[in-house]
């Protein structure tokens, strides 16, 4: 006599429905770990901009005052007071990944980007200008001056990123 046989037994795979249940989760959830991936390695560029800022920034701020007391290395020499860059100029420097001072970057690079200075991999750019003062400031007017740490350099000005910076300067 065979025992009865129960079709609990007989169940060993998994059915369509779980299948498909997976395979969706899985179309859900890959994507979703990507796109958390490429935003962390957005995150670790910035952070790495923001701490290399803290070099590049007072650089710039040097050549401009170089430029105020008519010593410039890179730009044109310029009075207090006065706003630049001139009209038709980018004031751009170029940086390394380490924050090294590369030189200064012509128009069509800034624009376009640019991967190396010198035989050099350049990382960052940082470019410099100034608006005039307010007309309404009294007594000795400064000049508010904005300088821009845009990165990666090889990307199109469009496509950088870009970390702002505001001062006032004579």
């Amino acid at each position: 006599m065979k025992p009865a046989r129960s079709n609990k037994h007989f169940r060993c795979g998994s059915t369509l429905v779980e299948a498909v249940i997976a395979t969706g989760v899985l179309a859900v959830a890959i994507p979703l770990v990507c796109g958390v991936l490429a935003e962390a390695g957005k995150c670790g560029l910035v952070s790495q901009a923001e701490t290399h800022s803290t070099w590049i920034i007072p650089a710039c701020i040097e050549e401009i005052r170089a430029s105020r007391d008519g010593r410039p290395c890179y730009f044109t020499p310029t009075s207090n007071g006065q706003v630049f860059p001139p009209t038709g100029e980018v004031w751009a420097l170029a940086f390394s990944a380490d924050g090294k001072l590369l030189g200064r970057i012509s128009r069509t690079h800034y624009a376009c980007g640019t991967r190396e200075f010198d035989g050099i991999a350049v990382r960052y750019i940082a470019a410099m200008s100034s608006s005039p003062p307010p007309a309404e400031a009294a007594g000795t007017a400064l000049l508010p001056v904005h300088l821009s740490l845009e990165f990666p350099a090889s990307a199109p000005v469009d496509k950088r990123r870009k970390l702002a910076f505001h001062t006032l300067m004579p």
